[in-house]
């Protein structure tokens, strides 16, 4: 039968379980970031938003899942009588989608997965019209900043700041 180890391999076996417990522990700060998820009805804060659209209530409602980022966007008049809705539909696997219309839709995460930028094109017999919109969120998920961009770089950009709806 062996005897208690010797103080050398003691020593190697104590350095061998430093080791490990360095790995172990620093490797719990390595989990994977989760991605936000922008899902909720939101209201225009119509003082914190640029005057673009100051003439009318917009609603955005958005549900997320881990494949589909869906915006549904409501303009209503003052009176809250609805004027128009539109309804985009984006893969966040990073695949482009195309619709009947010869439209293209995409979307993106930054690299450090807090802003999604998506894309929505469309080719009128060459002409390429579209907008960029950058989607981010507050810390505590109150908040939704709308940046929208026509893809043609002289045509302004939009801030658009929305509060959850309770």
């Amino acid at each position: 039968m062996r005897q208690l180890l010797t103080p050398g391999e003691r020593d190697n076996m104590m350095i061998k379980i430093l080791i490990c417990s360095i790995l172990v522990l620093s490797s719990l700060g390595l989990t994977g970031q989760s991605l936000p998820d922008f899902s909720g009805t939101w209201l225009q804060d119509s003082g914190k938003s640029d005057d673009f659209y100051k003439d009318f209530n917009v609603k955005c409602t958005i549900t997320q899942t881990a494949s589909l980022f869906t915006v549904k966007t409501t303009f209503s008049d003052k009176n809250d009588t609805e004027i128009v809705t539109r309804e985009s539909i984006f893969s966040l696997d990073g695949k482009e989608i195309a619709d009947s219309e010869g439209g293209k839709k995409s979307a993106k995460w930054s690299p450090d997965k807090k802003v999604l930028t998506t894309s929505d094109t469309k080719d009128y017999g060459g002409d390429i019209v579209g907008v960029k919109a950058s989607y981010s969120i507050s810390d505590d998920r109150l908040v939704l900043t709308v940046k929208s961009s026509d893809i043609k770089p002289d045509v302004k950009s939009i801030t658009q700041v929305f509060n959850k709806k309770k």
